[in-house]
């Protein structure tokens, strides 16, 4: 009997035993290591632990029955811990990506909030002219309202008008202008009321380069 082999066997032996006690016992704060990932990772020790104890068996010189099974039981070692390694990074990409959707989901939260405190009127136009973002301030000057599926319509409808040319104006017109756009209009309603309006309109670029539709400003000025 080689007495440092069974003390390094024994020392193996009681370390696996001690790690694969600990992952079965000590819950971890970290959101990557799942409960799957702890019971997989302590059966990955529990090979070694049932390895070790042959080992000592064995050279101890008690019985090695147990030594022809030590090299499949040590087969199934990587592979369980491939699992947990990998399983681990999914979460931690996961983890990452949820991370970043809050971080966004904030920012825009933020963002609206911040739109919604403009005493004006902002609104989103898509290329044919329809709404597909107006803050509060747009609804309450331009008569716009959600219907349940969330799509925006004027109501009642108007149109735009230029005060000098006499022009009309539509939201597609607008919406298609493809350049800085500043000037003043009359908000027609269809009971021949007006509102003076100051408009600012940006064009927006779709991912292809193309036009994208606009954002647009609108102040009352009628009291101006």
């Amino acid at each position: 009997m080689n007495t440092a082999t069974v003390v390094a066997d024994t020392i193996g032996l009681i370390g696996f035993v001690v790690v694969m006690v600990l992952s079965l016992s000590i819950k971890s704060a970290s959101p990557l290591i799942t409960r799957p990932v702890r019971i997989v990772f302590a059966l990955a020790m529990a090979i070694y632990v049932l390895v070790g104890a042959s080992n000592v068996l064995e050279h101890t010189g008690i019985t090695p029955v147990f030594d022809p099974f030590e090299d499949y039981l040590e087969l199934l070692f990587m592979p369980a811990i491939a699992w947990v390694a990998t399983t681990v990074s999914l979460n931690h990409q996961i983890d990452v990506r949820q991370q970043l959707v809050h971080a966004m989901s904030a920012q825009n939260d933020l963002l609206l909030s911040i739109v919604d405190t403009v005493p004006g009127g902002v609104v989103v136009l898509d290329p044919a002219g329809g709404i597909s973002f107006a803050n509060q301030g747009a609804e309450r000057i331009l008569g716009l309202r959600s219907d349940t599926q969330g799509t925006i319509h004027l109501t009642p409808s108007w149109v735009l008008r230029d005060p000098v040319t006499g022009s009309v104006m539509t939201l597609r017109d607008i919406a298609n202008l493809g350049e800085i756009v500043r000037r003043p209009y009359l908000a027609e309603w269809p009971d021949r009321q007006s509102t003076a309006l100051t408009l600012s309109a940006t064009a927006m670029a779709s991912s292809d380069g193309s036009l994208g539709g606009s954002v647009v400003a609108f102040e009352d000025v009628s009291s101006r």
